[in-house]
């Protein structure tokens, strides 16, 4: 052919050593110029193309993402194929046929193999096709021998010899033909003449097999004919499998698995079949072949190998049948033309064989049904990213990801274990950001390989950004991206949308149900969509929730790509603001049954969405596990609202919905990224009124993590901006959380100040708490029965909401005024009735508080039975949930219960609250602790400067402690 040039040429041999498959633009561009291609390189391949389609005509196809040479054979194939026969011939024992194709492979060879093609690619192939043709000589020269024509076996096998000096199989033939013509001189001198050239110019002895020979002639000892043929068969023998890999890592479980399904005793007439199944990249291709390597000496008629996936299409069984026949001997000509009628001589070909089958990249059942053997001599391996149960019979083996150990182990046997070594925290995090998926990590590697003058940190730093990521873990034709794309275009519109919106909302996990709002769709359909998407490999089982649902998640690569391929319109805005506004309505079912630890904040207007009942019934039955499955989802899906445009009214309103259950289990976390993303929304929006309830939720959350600066500073914000827009009702429940802050720091004139103007604005929520703290207050300055009025009002406001939570809040207050007054027993009742009404609730942490008072209160009433244990249980419960304030305050009764018992470890302890109190910033409460600490050590100092913090706060221990020693108060035995 005349294509104008050595580039042309190269085209042509990358798209024949790829015969009847797509070679992609990229990749040719890769081959043609080593990959140091100049920038026009597409330009010229297209240019290449056009010179080469003159010559080849319709047979070079266009075909996306690049071009495929469609024709039957090759000279390298029909080359190919006539070895294999002249060697089945051999093995028939009949080296006249063996013979004549020998010849017809040779005859078509018109000089060295690849001439001219420069490419490092096809130096390899050039190298293993010269050896094939010199191993096609050998086999001319053994016909000759077998077939006592030992002077044309001599002839050929000298020039051979003389052309080829290294190749020992060469002259072991050469020798056996010299000795069966009667020259045993000459054969001995061929061995002298290649011992000496192996020793001069590779410094090596002559093999095993040349020295037996060496020895046998000199001994006198030769039988003839040496050489044993092979065992005879009546057909070919394919061996068509892709090589092994050396670097095969890890599954060693699932190639026992194979293998012992291939071990089994035949005691059936089914064939046995393993199915290997896992998602893109995991490995499935690499374990078959493995095993079928593993197993041709137990199957020694040969195997077949098929991938069924080709990059544009599915290979038809009319196609696939057709290879293996053609690999089987049976020519194109020869072969039937319809499906069954091939299948039917496939299966009889077949019949009395063990041949191991290897079906790649099955898609479903009925891909593969006419391609098994039928018998049971024969072993089949398919693998598919499904798990095809609909096949009888067949044994799954199932394909996860990488333990983090097998995964750094095959980075190294890649990469170079001393490379790895060098950098351990870089590999390790290479190793995470790969997710035990063996192609991306093969990926990464070969990366590495490419770049030797890398540090591992750069790739590791490149792989950290997400939008980088896919494209760092493609090289060449390893890419993560490729393998998605196949079960990508398996998607249906409904799919792809789901998978493109779950992607782009990157959850942590997700029920199957939000695929209902997201798609407009019923909640049964919605999980047939994601149950696909699992089918597909695209999701992952996750686990099961506190509920009994089954929960799903992506594997951060999946994610990445699924995300990647979203159109960013309107329509997935439009679509996340429905999942928003359906989880407003089910947050709030929720709320509605569990304890209202803050008070309620909700921006107006607010969003009807119609739910299921279903969803609603699933959340009122157990809305705490309900709420603990679901908040994780929630609170990353208003963070992607916000980055997506969604309405901030919407996040607004489920960040304020979620604040109660976050504070109910001290969830600060959620608690915060939901605020931060709902602050940013409305002042981007210039929304004063929103703006004013997210700060007052900031502050509810400052207050419970006892940040009481950065609670002041957002509750006095989110007051300003409500009175500037003229929202009492969110301005009253900032003045109560001015009011029960200021309270906490002793500043109490402000404190009653604020509590008093929200009682005048506020509903019965906002009384009920208002005149909480002002009682609290009343207590705190010794004003007990104005304390108690104050309590009462509140305690009755509570029961009129119907709030169990408030409930108690005020009956523990109550309880606190009945300690101060002496009514100890009274005061133990109030607090058992209000940590009742609290478990009830779910409040662990507030029965924590119930508890603690209980216990002063046995304490002061003499009953010291179980109070260790109770205060224990407390400080573990505080620790968990991390509460300073309880800790602080458990710490301290530990330390009264251990001063009043005599007990030596009442000063530690009391120590250890001080240190507490001192760094949440709370005066009384240092000031009381103190005491008892004075009391405990006899330290004068300490029980003068508490006297003095009394003072300065006006409060009621003041007075009660004037003119007492420490010594006098503890003998009294009234602590606060």
């Amino acid at each position: 052919m005349a294509l104008g040039g050595p580039k042309p040429r190269t085209l042509l041999v990358a798209l024949l050593l790829q015969l009847r498959q797509v070679v992609t633009a990229d990749r040719l561009v890769d081959l043609i110029w080593d990959e140091s291609p100049p920038q026009s390189a597409a330009a010229l391949v297209h240019t290449y193309v056009s010179s080469l389609r003159r010559v080849a005509g319709q047979a070079l196809v266009t075909r996306a993402p690049g071009y495929l040479l469609d024709v039957e054979y090759s000279d390298i194939d029909e080359f190919t194929r006539q070895v294999s026969l002249a060697r089945q011939a051999e093995r028939d024992d009949d080296p006249a046929t063996a013979f004549r194709h020998y010849e017809r492979g040779l005859e078509l060879w018109r000089g060295p193999a690849l001439h001219g093609i420069e490419a490092n690619f096809a130096r390899g192939h050039a190298l293993a096709l010269e050896e094939s043709r010199l191993s096609a000589q050998e086999g001319l020269g053994r016909c000759e021998l077998a077939q006592s024509r030992f002077e044309d076996a001599i002839g050929r096998l000298s020039a051979l010899a003389h052309s080829h000096p290294a190749r020992e199989d060469t002259r072991l033939l050469l020798m056996n033909a010299l000795y069966r013509a009667g020259r045993q001189a000459d054969a001995l001198a061929v061995y002298r003449e290649a011992r000496t050239y192996l020793l001069d110019e590779l410094g090596i002895e002559p093999g095993e097999k040349l020295q037996t020979l060496h020895r046998q002639l000199l001994a006198g000892t030769l039988e003839i004919p040496l050489l044993a043929a092979a065992p005879a068969r009546n057909a070919v023998v394919p061996h068509h499998l892709p090589p092994d890999i050396s670097d095969f890592t890890g599954r060693q479980d699932a190639l026992a698995q194979v293998l012992a399904v291939a071990a089994a005793p035949a005691n059936t007439t089914s064939t046995p079949t393993v199915v290997i199944s896992g998602f893109g990249g995991a490995g499935k291709s690499a374990l078959a072949v493995r095993a079928a390597h593993l197993l041709r000496r137990d199957y020694p008629d040969g195997q077949l190998f098929a991938d069924l996936r080709g990059s544009e299409r599915d290979l038809r069984s009319h196609e696939v049948v057709g290879r293996f026949l053609g690999l089987l001997g049976v020519l194109g000509k020869d072969q039937p033309d319809g499906i069954d009628e091939r299948v039917e001589l496939y299966r009889r070909l077949v019949a009395d064989r063990k041949l191991v089958i290897v079906l790649d990249n099955a898609r479903n059942e009925r891909q593969v049904r006419s391609l098994l053997p039928g018998n049971p001599n024969c072993f089949v391996i398919i693998t598919s990213r499904s798990r095809l149960t609909g096949l009888e019979g067949a044994d799954p083996v199932e394909l996860g990801l990488l333990e983090p150990e097998v995964s750094a182990e095959m980075l190294s046997r890649i990469a170079g274990e001393q490379r790895v070594k060098a950098e351990p925290e870089s590999a390790r995090h290479i190793v995470e950001l790969c997710g035990g998926v063996p192609l991306a990590l093969r990926a990464a590697a070969a990366k590495l390989l490419a770049r030797p003058h890398w540090p591992l940190r750069t790739l590791a730093k490149r792989l950290s950004d997400e939008r980088r990521r896919l494209d760092e873990l493609t090289v060449g034709d390893l890419a993560i991206r490729s393998s998605l794309r196949l079960n990508h275009a398996d998607l249906d519109d409904l799919h792809r949308t789901a998978f493109h919106l779950l992607a782009v909302l990157d959850m942590p996990d997700f029920g199957a149900w939000v695929a209902a709002p997201l798609l407009l769709v019923d909640l049964d359909e919605a999980e047939d969509v994601v149950e696909h998407l699992v089918e597909l490999r695209l999701l992952d089982v996750a686990g099961v929730d506190h509920i009994g649902r089954v929960r799903y998640r992506f594997h951060d690569l999946v994610q990445l790509f699924g995300a990647e391929q979203a159109p960013l319109d309107e329509s997935v805005t439009t679509a996340v603001g429905r999942l928003l506004a359906t989880w407003v309505t089910l947050v709030e079912a929720g709320s509605k049954r569990l304890p209202r630890v803050t008070l309620g904040l909700r921006p107006r207007p607010g969003v009807e969405e119609e739910v299921d009942p279903r969803l609603v019934e699933e959340v009122e039955e157990n809305p705490m596990g309900w709420l603990h499955s679901e908040t994780s989802a929630v609170v990353r899906v208003v963070e992607r609202a916000h980055d997506l445009g969604a309405d901030e009214i919407t996040t607004t309103l489920i960040t304020s919905l979620l604040s109660s259950s976050f504070s109910a289990r001290n969830e600060f976390d959620g608690w915060q990224r939901t605020h931060d993303v709902a602050l940013r929304a409305v002042r981007a929006q210039g929304n004063t009124a929103a703006e004013a309830v997210v700060l007052a939720g900031l502050g509810q959350l400052r207050y419970e993590q006892d940040d009481f600066d950065a609670a002041l500073t957002n509750f006095q914000q989110a007051a300003d901006r409500a009175e500037l827009v003229g929202d009492d009702a969110t301005l009253a429940v900032a003045l109560v959380g001015l009011g029960t802050v200021y309270r906490d720091l002793a500043s109490f004139d402000l404190a009653r100040s604020a509590l008093k103007r929200a009682v005048l604005l506020g509903d019965d929520e906002i009384v009920a708490a208002a005149e909480y703290g002002l009682g609290a207050i009343d207590r705190d300055l010794g004003d007990l029965a104005t304390a108690e009025t104050a309590l009462e009002r509140s305690l009755s406001l509570y029961r009129k909401l119907e709030d169990q939570r408030g409930t108690a809040l005020a009956l523990r207050g109550l309880s606190l005024c009945q300690r101060a007054s002496g009514k100890f027993l009274e005061a133990v009742e109030s607090s058992r009735e209000a940590e009742a009404l609290l478990r009830v609730a779910g409040d662990e942490l507030g029965a924590v508080y119930a508890v603690q008072s209980s216990v002063k209160a046995s304490l002061r009433a003499g009953l010291f039975e179980g109070l260790d244990d109770l205060l224990a249980e407390c400080a573990e419960v505080c620790e968990r949930q991390r509460d300073r304030f309880g800790l602080a305050l458990t710490t301290r009764t530990r330390g009264e219960l251990s001063l009043t018992l005599g007990r030596p470890d009442a000063a530690a302890l009391l120590s250890e609250a001080l240190e507490l109190w001192t760094e949440l910033g709370a005066p009384l409460w240092r000031a009381r602790t103190m005491r008892d600490l004075a009391a405990a050590t006899s330290d004068a100092e300490t029980w003068t400067a508490a006297l003095e913090l009394f003072r300065s706060l006006g409060v009621r221990e003041a007075t009660e402690l004037e003119g007492m020693t420490a010594a006098e108060w503890l003998s009294s035995t009234r602590l606060s």
